[in-house]
């Protein structure tokens, strides 16, 4: 976990609505669309008294894996060297790698530089099938799982069977981010100021995740607590998180925070700006206006 905290390797929040565009947004209810390294399992040891059992019988070692050749070492430290700008390029070397090393002890790091440079290239379905198998690989990758969190979410549909159990995965994701990032040690050489903040990306990346599982799930309350949690802690805020953020406001009928979340997710140049700057006019009217009288 020290290495993801090294040289800003976190990937900022508000870089995935641009990544992914809209086309994941329409996971979104209607609603929105309108308004302004795996534990090797223990072996079970004998009951007292009991004979320990011959070695055949015991859980049998996972076999040995080939010895690493030259040639893969070279072709995982020419993957490994590429830099995240040449996104293409790390998706067709990183496929091929997988594909002619399917068993490599390698294939954790490659998976999981696969799902920024798919998140890069806005491609989702690829993206969730690599963070899946980079987190069965590596159960703690806080990279992977900050993104996981808030990826999974938009790519659900509400109408699919197993749209509970996305749910549930993402928000798993997300609180072990939580988890994880609660023991995170600071790297030798790190300033206090650096570490926190790279803390808060990847923690608001997991509160956006447990945000947008809440709206899906149409829990109000809870998606405008992560939410702010999100917006609050995240250096560089979704301006989603922001706008569902001013939604969930609206309908708890606090309209001035409504237009303060409004008016930030309209800030950042993207596909809904100008739906929340007007967004952010509507709430500050409503604010302001007189309460309506009680019958």
């Amino acid at each position: 976990m020290r290495d993801l905290m090294r040289g800003n390797r976190g990937v900022a929040a508000a870089a995935i609505a641009a990544a992914l565009g809209l086309a994941l947004f329409a996971a979104l209810p209607a609603e929105a669309q309108s308004t302004q390294s795996a534990h090797p399992a223990q072996q079970q040891q004998p009951a007292a008294g009991q004979a320990q059992p011959p070695a055949a019988a015991q859980n049998p070692a996972p076999p040995a894996q080939p010895p690493v050749t030259k040639e893969e070492e070279d072709a995982y430290k020419a993957f490994f060297d590429l830099p995240s700008q040449q996104g293409p390029q790390i998706i067709a070397q990183g496929e091929d790698f997988l594909a002619k090393y399917p068993t490599s002890h390698y294939r954790s790091s490659v998976f999981a530089k696969l799902v920024a440079a798919y998140l890069n290239a806005g491609q989702a379905d690829k993206l969730v099938v690599a963070g899946e198998k980079a987190i069965r690989e590596s159960p703690d990758n806080l990279e992977v799982l900050a993104i996981m969190a808030s990826i999974l979410p938009r790519t659900v549909d509400p109408a699919s069977l197993d749209f509970d159990q996305k749910l549930s995965e993402a928000e798993r994701c997300a609180r072990h981010v939580i988890e994880l990032t609660s023991t995170l040690p600071k790297p030798v050489g790190m300033t206090d100021e650096k570490f926190a903040a790279g803390k808060n990306q990847f923690l608001g990346l997991a509160h956006t995740g447990l945000g947008l599982v809440f709206y899906m799930r149409k829990d109000t309350a809870g998606s405008v607590e992560e939410f702010d949690q999100a917006t609050k802690l995240d250096p560089s805020p979704d301006p989603l998180a922001y706008y569902l953020l001013g939604v969930g406001d609206e309908k708890l009928d606090k309209f001035a925070d409504a237009s303060a979340a409004f008016e930030a997710c309209g800030k950042p140049t993207w596909a809904w700006q100008d739906r929340c700057k007007k967004s952010a006019e509507d709430a500050k009217k409503m604010a302001s206006a007189p309460p309506a009288a009680k019958p």
